[in-house]
């Protein structure tokens, strides 16, 4: 029985301390392949390796592209989407629909991580 390919994952924040921790928070961690990280909009699109399966994002103060527009794009690429999030952000209410809100970047490992429960 052969094994399951590592889910590919796309980070994105404009945090630089931040995003390298999270780099390393998930280098080497079985079932992960972590193919961008990414600081801008930009440089997440413009990556040869997106779309990849998921993409983890977290919004920063002041940024100026909104959470709506980067969840969407992504969503058209047909990535799935985890924003860590406090709830501070006012989402479009379609949004909500195409993304997993979670509070933590742990809480995002373990969506991709763990094994589904058995039905």
């Amino acid at each position: 029985m052969s094994k399951a390919a590592p889910t590919t994952v796309g980070l994105f924040d404009a945090d630089p301390g931040e995003l390298a921790r999270k780099q390393l928070e998930l280098a080497g961690r079985p079932g992960v392949d972590v193919r961008i990280a990414a600081g801008t909009l930009g440089q997440l699109l413009t990556d040869p390796e997106f779309p990849t399966e998921v993409v983890i994002m977290e919004q920063r103060p002041g940024e100026r592209v909104s959470i709506d527009y980067k969840i969407r794009v992504c969503r058209l690429a047909d990535a799935r989407v985890i924003v860590v999030s406090n709830g501070r952000e006012a989402l479009a209410r379609d949004v909500g629909l195409l993304m997993t809100p979670v509070n933590s970047f742990t809480e995002a490992i373990a969506l991709i991580t763990d094994p589904p429960a058995p039905a």
